[in-house]
């Protein structure tokens, strides 16, 4: 759209509902969408880095991965940013890992057994999935996968999803092996919902949920436009649904009815 540009990854902070967008010059920040601010973008910070891969964790930490701005750290091996934080909302931004070596185009966390952070993340020069148990610090080299989108389930951090052009596929060793779910939709995004559900779009706009094992797949409503980013926020508090927001060529959008109807949040809804 043409506020960001091209939008890599989409979150939101569960703290205030501030929407943090993705692009190519920067972490660009919506605020609640369902409060009383007008919806207008601000940059986050003076980052200008080529955001590929953002993930937020549940300590509200970010993470994310991409390239430097133009003319900025040109010393690199490789033009990679490798694993980048910040506690500040994007505000600013710390160096982890890999950087000069790694350009992640999909990232996710979850908080392991021994409450450490697991990110895992996808390298976009080799299809292969690196996992770190250490917040990032360290690595483990996972199965190879042509996965679009990546989502480690957070109450569940040894099960990893990925979606691929052939389909769905899922891990049970936190990313080592893939198997296809050959029950489930081609998908280009997925996210997990409360308890086991799992909501996702395929390429042609069209929102899935399934709770595997109880459930089966079921189609609700289509996206206006084209998706660039995903995420769902399933929010239980009292009074409140779970909502999905997504970023189109035409604009942002949130749903709270499994895309029966969409809210434009910036830009205008085309039909």
């Amino acid at each position: 759209m043409a506020e960001f540009g091209h939008v890599h990854d989409v979150q939101v902070d569960p703290v205030d509902n501030t929407i943090l967008v993705a692009t190519h010059t920067g972490v660009w920040t919506v605020p609640d969408p369902f409060g009383d601010e007008p919806a207008r973008p601000e940059r986050a910070g003076e980052g200008r880095q080529d955001t590929m891969g953002m993930t937020l964790a549940v300590d509200g930490t970010i993470y994310a991965s991409g390239h430097p701005a133009p003319g900025e750290q040109t010393d690199l091996k490789a033009h990679n940013l490798g694993l980048i934080r910040s506690t500040d909302g994007a505000a600013t931004w710390e160096q982890v890992s890999l950087t000069g070596e790694v350009d992640f185009h999909a990232l996710s966390t979850a908080t392991t057994s021994a409450g450490t952070v697991r990110v895992v993340g996808l390298d976009s020069a080799t299809s292969r999935l690196l996992i770190s148990d250490d917040s990032g610090a360290t690595w483990t080299p996972g199965a190879t996968v042509p996965a679009r989108d990546v989502h480690v389930m957070d109450g569940d951090p040894e099960t990893v999803l990925v979606t691929t052009p052939t389909g769905l596929q899922v891990s049970h060793d936190a990313g080592q092996t893939f198997t296809p779910d050959r029950d489930a939709p081609t998908l280009a995004f997925v996210e997990a919902g409360l308890g086991a559900e799992l909501i996702g779009l395929d390429p042609s706009g069209t929102v899935w949920t399934s709770t595997p094992g109880v459930e089966p797949w079921t189609a609700h409503g289509a996206t206006p436009g084209q998706v660039q980013a995903m995420t769902y926020v399933p929010d239980d508090s009292p009074g409140n649904q779970p909502w999905i927001v997504i970023v189109t060529d035409t604009g942002l959008f949130t749903s709270r009815d499994l895309g029966a109807s969409w809210d434009p949040v910036l830009g205008q809804e085309t039909g």
